[in-house]
């Protein structure tokens, strides 16, 4: 009944590691405006996290559409996506 099992276990952590990969989509048309994955200027507002980079996009250019601030940086974290403003 064990050996099955241990047999089973290297195909099944496998598996799971393939699956567990993040997938990189190819940046928006609108990325011109959005730089990803650096770190803020020094004079950049911090404004709000979100789960994906997608959210984080709209939110910096719906500001950006809106007057709000000029250009937005979606910075990378562990978890999270960080949004970061010139005003």
């Amino acid at each position: 009944m064990i050996k099955p099992v241990l047999k089973a276990l290297p195909a099944a952590l496998a598996a799971v590691a393939l699956f567990a990969t993040p997938v990189v989509l190819s940046a928006p048309a609108h990325a011109a405006t959005a730089s990803t994955g650096r770190l803020p200027a020094g004079d950049d507002v911090y404004r709000d996290w979100f789960t994906s980079h997608s959210n984080c996009v709209s939110a910096g250019q719906g500001g950006i559409d809106r007057g709000h601030w000029g250009h937005y940086t979606c910075s990378e974290g562990d978890w999270f996506w960080h949004l970061w403003t010139d005003r």
